[in-house]
């Protein structure tokens, strides 16, 4: 006979996994300060490979100016020029990125405590009737 409460349980739980994904549910099992951490590290990492492409970039446009004056170019200036865009840059997508993941992180953990409750529910429904967690040696084979 089917459990009508055990089935809704089931059906809630069924709902939250499609829902969240399996990403938001194995991101629950880190804590803040390493998801936030991750995350903006990732950021920094993509936009450092995209500055240096788009670098890559001007400097082949410019060959011919850096062939023909290679000897008069002022690399201290340069390296000025380059760098200091490069750490605004930096500086400011790890401070937005380190707000946004910490939203992120915060509505994530709402959805994932709602979820867990709902396998303890689970759980307290199995310990309470007490039939099926008789045998916890059966895996299924």
């Amino acid at each position: 006979m089917v459990n009508e409460e055990k089935t809704r349980i089931m059906i809630k739980i069924a709902q939250y996994e499609s829902e969240l994904g399996g990403k938001v549910i194995n991101e629950g099992g880190y804590y803040k300060t390493d998801y936030v951490r991750l995350h903006t590290l990732s950021i920094v990492l993509n936009i450092s490979v995209a500055y240096i492409f788009v670098l890559a970039l001007i400097a082949l446009y410019n060959m011919d100016y850096i062939f023909l004056n290679f000897v008069t170019i002022n690399y201290a200036k340069l390296f000025i020029e380059i760098f200091m865009p490069y750490i605004s840059i930096i500086i400011i997508c790890t401070l937005v990125s380190n707000i946004y993941f910490t939203s992120k992180y915060k509505s994530s953990r709402e959805e994932i405590k709602k979820y867990y409750t709902e396998l303890k529910r689970l759980e307290q429904y199995y310990t309470d009737s007490g039939k099926e967690t008789a045998d916890d040696t059966v895996t299924g084979v």
